[in-house]
């Protein structure tokens, strides 16, 4: 690939929807790009993977003066002392929202065996 490749399509994240969009794409013979990015994650080399609470600094809770940096995610499900390093941080990535959505924004790659 050199800097003049044309793509048809150009996929963002190749988690879940991204991976089973590109599949689709290319599968219909589209020239397809996925673009991803963050940390590498092994699997089964999780970080927090299999601990208990008592075994995390917080005993699974996120202090607030951490919940400031995510002051949108902070409110989703998934947010803990077990997860919080998977998610973007909010002050570093902002983004407006006109209508209250809770969603969760992660920067990782990798996962799979």
């Amino acid at each position: 690939m050199n800097s003049k490749t044309v793509f048809d399509v150009i996929v963002v994240g190749s988690g879940m929807s991204g991976g089973y969009a590109a599949k689709e794409f290319c599968e219909k013979g589209y020239k397809t790009l996925v673009l991803d990015r963050g940390e590498m994650v092994k699997h089964r080399a999780y970080k927090t993977e299999g601990k208990a609470p008592w075994e995390m600094p917080f005993r699974g809770e996120v202090p607030e003066e951490f919940r400031a940096d995510q002051h949108i995610q902070k409110d989703v499900y998934i947010y803990n002392d077990f997860t919080r390093h998977h998610l973007i941080n909010d002050k570093d990535h902002p983004y407006i929202q006109e209508k209250p959505f809770i969603w969760y924004r992660s920067s990782m790659v990798g996962g799979n065996p």
